[in-house]
């Protein structure tokens, strides 16, 4: 594996890359929910789950990978959500969710790509919404229900919070905030 090529982009689509993001989509979508779907099929339904999710408010791309020819092979984004009171975390909150091309999936470029979703997203914190004070992370994918992985979560700032009905293991990570007028 060579160079890796990651971008944070949150907030910052132009054109340009609204039509790669479509582009990499319309290529890579089908695969992405029937990866989803086998996840949920292999799901063992004795976890603690969350309830139903409201509708998203917004949904964005946060951080790109891009492989040698330049062209998108890896995506974190981000989906704001309403939540319920029940759940003890705040009103809002930011659920993030990771794909990478079959062809470019490798370790490390998970590991790169997802800390510099993180490290920008920390660092980036005029462009969330404010009312959101928590970052889920929704690890749907059977090989991230492992003990390596949950201690990698652990190391990254997120806890265990429970399961959902999708089949993945929801961790949570404080965000700081800042209310600007």
């Amino acid at each position: 594996m060579t160079d890796l090529r990651v971008e944070f982009v949150f907030g910052e689509v132009n054109d340009q890359l609204k039509r790669e993001l479509n582009a990499f989509w319309m290529q890579h979508s089908k695969r992405y929910q029937e990866e989803l779907k086998s996840f949920r099929a292999a799901f063992d339904n004795n976890q603690k789950r969350m309830g139903p999710l409201k509708k998203p408010i917004s949904r964005q791309p946060a951080a790109i990978s891009r492989d040698q020819s330049g062209a998108i092979d890896g995506i974190v984004f981000v989906v704001l959500r309403e939540m319920e009171t029940s759940l003890d975390i705040g009103s809002h909150a930011y659920f993030q969710r990771m794909y990478i091309t079959p062809a470019s999936r490798h370790p490390r470029l998970a590991n790169q790509l997802f800390k510099a979703f993180l490290n920008g997203f920390d660092r980036d914190i005029e462009k969330r919404d404010h009312r959101a004070k928590v970052l889920l992370a929704e690890n749907i994918n059977p090989g991230l229900q492992k003990a390596s992985m949950r201690r990698y979560f652990a190391r990254l700032g997120f806890q265990m919070m429970g399961g959902n009905q999708l089949g993945g293991e929801i961790w949570v990570r404080k965000l700081k905030t800042r209310f600007s007028f």
